[in-house]
């Protein structure tokens, strides 16, 4: 079921407000919480797959410790690693059936981390230099069409979905914690299982994944049409630790898929240390993974070591050959990885590394013992933010002010993040656009602050083929149960604004199934069509009455005022806007429903 809805109406044509109210600040949400009961409904509820009495047990592996291989060893001066491991194939057409369609999961949802070894580290922001940079806001300009949506996966027992997703020439591809599904293009589904164990059998199970998974996330290559998708495993308790890919065969993710796990328990000094956190992107030189490496018990050292930057030789898996790999292990957490679609363009590495600071890593070969290189590039100032409001409920824990999104184009790198400004309590979603031609350096930096009172969350952002950046995000308030929205702007914009929202899919209700935050996202997802270059795929989560659900949804970013798209707006357009006056059409700029004179205030100002 979809449930999209109109947009929220701005209370003036050019709303661009900034507001500050006072909100206490909440602590980490609870690990499990029990999924909302429907009225009549007097079922009882299903047992998550790790309950075992009122305790959540993660499975063990099963894997023979004679077996496993040594810990990857980061001995002082050593600065690289290599590894390689065997395909294992398997065909998605053997499953029955194709489509294990589920409905919402009525159980005690978990998050992944309650079976996790437990881990934590200072997120306390660096204070970095100051500065006078500032970060644009919104326009009241149209530039956001949408142009599909379907419903994704819903609840499985797991809290959050953390939604990623993958579009190649004809076909869908997204997972969440710990499911898997692709579509056509018209929302069609044509495949969906589970990932672990508890699926009959699970996607990744036949590679031995089949006990734990966590963080899954898929992205298309578009350099060899392949999809390609990456999920986490460790074990604390068999001191295991593993970074497992499975990639299609061809353009089609109906069939082979060859799936490695790829060993990923790292040693330095007396301790081991296990991965977490995935970032996950591409160039046309290989596949990369980052995450932040935390300790297993025992040893001496500190529990959390840094980050895995993992380069992967994409040349075996186009056969189903063995995969190799080279890992460094570089300084600071939560580095994202970029997408970058472009012939020529390297991947570059990005974090929150101060409070006016992004850090940009590099390195010219992957696969070699070259250089790690980091360099910093200054952004406006920013606080970390905390707990994002809901209509009911205790609100939603929008974790730290780490990079959500990376998109390369050019010499043009987008990033975003939610974090606190201006001395308002508001959560609001902040992008960057980023100058590569010489040494990194801010171009400009935009802020999406919508209504009064209202929150931003887990933005994402992608730079298509004509230069135009697009957002998906989320959007919540006290008065406001919490939708996904999209904007964007084009090249010629006023420097560090996108047009004013768009919402695509609105929540019915939100969690309140607690006493403290719930973990929403932890991130939300956009992609380039790789058929047309200017069509924005995106994947978002919104709340129902049967639990949380995910929404997919597609549009473009250009002038939308130009509604016979002859690249004017001109007497034809305002034709086309009067006969739809009143009623439903393309004119409905703001998307509220009705083509009337929000629409025509909004035609005018791109006349």
């Amino acid at each position: 079921m979809s449930h999209r809805s109109t947009c929220i109406r701005p209370s003036t044509v050019a709303a661009t407000i900034v507001t500050s109210l006072l909100v206490a600040c909440a602590s980490e949400p609870p690990s499990a919480s029990r999924a909302p009961a429907v009225a009549g409904d007097t079922d009882p509820l299903e047992m998550h797959p790790f309950q075992q009495g009122d305790d959540f047990i993660a499975p063990r592996s099963g894997r023979d410790p004679a077996t496993l291989p040594p810990p990857i060893r980061f001995a002082e001066g050593r600065t690289t690693a290599v590894g390689s491991t065997e395909a294992f194939l398997v065909d998605s057409r053997r499953f029955d059936p194709q489509i294990a369609a589920r409905p919402p999961f009525r159980g005690p949802l978990i998050r992944p981390a309650s079976v996790l070894p437990k881990h934590s580290r200072d997120k306390t922001i660096p204070r970095t230099p100051a500065n006078d940079l500032v970060a644009g806001g919104i326009t009241d300009r149209a530039r956001a069409t949408p142009t599909a949506a379907f419903p994704g996966i819903v609840q499985t027992p797991w809290r959050p979905p953390d939604p990623s997703i993958a579009v190649g020439t004809d076909h869908v591809v997204q997972t969440v914690n710990m499911e898997i599904a692709w579509y056509g293009k018209d929302g069609t589904p044509q495949f969906q299982q589970r990932l672990d164990a508890s699926g009959d059998p699970g996607f990744l199970e036949e590679v031995g994944a089949g006990g734990f998974t966590f963080d899954p996330k898929c992205f298309h290559d578009p350099y060899i049409d392949r999809y390609v998708m990456v999920a986490l495993e460790v074990y604390r308790d068999d001191r295991e630790a593993w970074i497992t890919l499975a990639v299609s065969d061809d353009g089609d993710p109906n069939g082979l898929w060859y799936k490695y796990r790829t060993w990923a328990l790292v040693a330095s000094g007396e301790r081991d240390y296990w991965v977490d956190f995935p970032g996950f992107g591409y160039d046309e030189r290989g596949w990369y993974v980052t995450g932040n490496l935390f300790a297993l018990e025992g040893g001496d050292g500190p529990g959390f070591l840094g980050s895995i930057v993992r380069s992967i030789d994409k040349t075996g898996p186009l056969a189903g050959e063995p995969v190799e790999w080279t890992d460094r292990v570089v300084g600071g957490a939560s580095y994202q990885v970029s997408h970058a679609p472009e012939a020529g363009d390297d991947v570059r590495f990005v974090r929150s590394s101060g409070n006016t600071q992004l850090t940009l890593g590099r390195f010219d070969d992957p696969f070699g013992d070259g250089p790690w290189e980091t360099e910093p590039v200054a952004v406006p100032e920013f606080e970390s933010a905390n707990r994002a409001r809901t209509p009911i409920g205790p609100g939603l824990w929008v974790v730290d002010p780490r990079i959500w999104q990376v998109y390369r184009r050019g010499d043009r790198l987008a990033a975003s993040h939610a974090i606190r400004s201006g001395g308002s309590e508001d959560v609001v979603g902040r992008w960057y656009e980023i100058d590569l031609a010489g040494p990194p350096e801010l171009t400009m930096a935009g802020e999406l602050r919508f209504d009064p009172g209202e929150d931003t969350i887990f933005p994402a952002v992608a730079i298509d083929t004509a230069g135009a950046i697009g957002v998906v995000y989320g959007r919540t308030s006290d008065l406001l149960h919490p939708v996904v929205g999209i904007a964007g702007r084009i090249p010629g914009d006023p420097e560090g604004t996108m047009s004013y929202g768009r919402t695509v899919v609105a929540g019915e209700t939100s969690p309140a199934d607690g006493d403290n935050l719930q973990r929403w996202g932890d991130y939300f997802d956009c992609v380039i069509d790789p058929v047309d270059g200017r069509t924005f795929w995106a994947v978002g989560e919104i709340q129902t009455p049967d639990g949380w659900s995910t929404e997919i949804v597609s549009f473009r970013i250009g002038v939308a005022a130009d509604l016979n798209r002859d690249g004017r707006v001109d007497g034809a357009d305002l034709g086309i806007l009067l006969k739809q006056f009143g009623g439903l059409g393309s004119a409905d700029l703001n998307g509220d429903g009705l083509v009337d004179g929000l629409d025509l205030g909004l035609f005018l100002v791109d006349w």
